[in-house]
């Protein structure tokens, strides 16, 4: 029988049990592994949008089950129900930390509330299962279709929010930047709302097919007051400034960019052209080198390096001047 001395728990022996060491790497796997495949699962993501509200579904079936496996092997909770009850907690919370960390952490996963409702009704499908015997199929079977309705649901309407974005972002990998332009403009019509889709919108229009600076920042204008502390955001919304003739306004943004992200793929373009913009050219030619060393002939290195040249040259022709005169 298994004993509880004091406030000690003591593991106990039984048959349907998980070691704790076992159940612990099987969490690692469920929550942790999928930070390190981001980017891979991003491209599944991307391309069936919705799908990840029954992946996470099935993963907190697992993780309840493992949790609930481990705390059998414990005194404590001394009956079942509790076991269940604290096993269901313990996942929501970890539910909790998930969401907290694809949140704070900047690691290509991104926190919704979808992912939430699926976690749950994931844990509560898991206590369903244990209880089956009690319950009865009768009345298990039932629960759990009930249970699957807001996941159909929240993939559904992830579906239908992403559809039009993720196809922009595929679009805009391929490099075909009219189209990604004209699917992020059909998600905007069709009600879906994000800091990252008006960012997106305002960066093609800036950046790649040369749109009007002022007809542009209503757009970066909508990001940054939606994610004021973005870096990306930031650098896109100062840039769209610089062009529109509000340089100062827009130094001041790439600035705080820079300080929250210094390796911005082209922050350091935009900062050189800015101050440059400002008759800083010793500030301007530090920031246009970076560029060239970090990102060497790409767009942004290119372009970084004929203002070098620019520079150069204009240095060169104040020099001859001189001495001419």
């Amino acid at each position: 029988m298994p004993k509880l001395y004091g406030m000690r728990l003591l593991p106990v022996h039984c048959a349907d049990s998980i070691p704790w060491w076992i159940g612990a790497g099987l969490l690692i796997g469920v929550l942790v592994v999928p930070n390190f495949l981001a980017a891979k699962l991003a491209k599944v993501w991307l391309q069936f949008p919705g799908l990840d509200k029954p992946a996470h579904f099935l993963a907190f079936i697992g993780v309840f089950l493992i949790i609930y496996g481990v705390l059998r092997g414990y005194a404590w909770p001394r009956s079942e129900g509790h076991k269940q009850g604290l096993a269901a907690v313990l996942s929501l919370g970890l539910s909790l930390g998930d969401e907290a960390q694809q949140a704070m952490l900047g690691i290509g996963r991104t926190a919704e509330s979808g992912d939430l409702v699926a976690d749950t009704a994931g844990i509560l499908v898991g206590v369903v299962a244990v209880r089956s015997r009690q319950l009865g199929m009768k009345w298990a079977m039932p629960l759990i279709l009930l249970l699957l309705v807001p996941v159909a649901g929240v993939t559904a309407k992830t579906h239908q929010d992403l559809k039009h974005y993720n196809l922009g972002m595929l679009y805009e990998r391929e490099k075909d930047y009219q189209k990604a332009r004209e699917e992020y403009q059909l998600a905007l019509d069709s009600g879906f709302e994000s800091a990252q889709l008006y960012n997106a919108i305002a960066w093609l229009d800036i950046e790649f097919l040369g749109a009007d600076p002022k007809l542009v920042e209503p757009y970066a204008a909508r990001a940054y007051a939606l994610d004021p502390d973005n870096p990306d955001i930031l650098d896109t919304y100062g840039w769209v400034l610089v062009q529109a003739g509000k340089i100062y306004d827009g130094l001041l943004l790439l600035e705080k960019a820079k300080r929250l992200k210094p390796d911005i793929y082209c922050i350091d373009l935009h900062l050189g052209a800015t101050h440059l913009a400002l008759g800083m050219r010793h500030q301007a030619i530090q920031f246009l080198r970076e560029q060239v060393n970090r990102t060497g002939s790409d767009r942004f290195g290119e372009a970084a390096a004929r203002l070098l040249a620019q520079i150069e040259q204009s240095s060169s022709l104040r020099h001859n001047n001189r001495l001419i005169g």
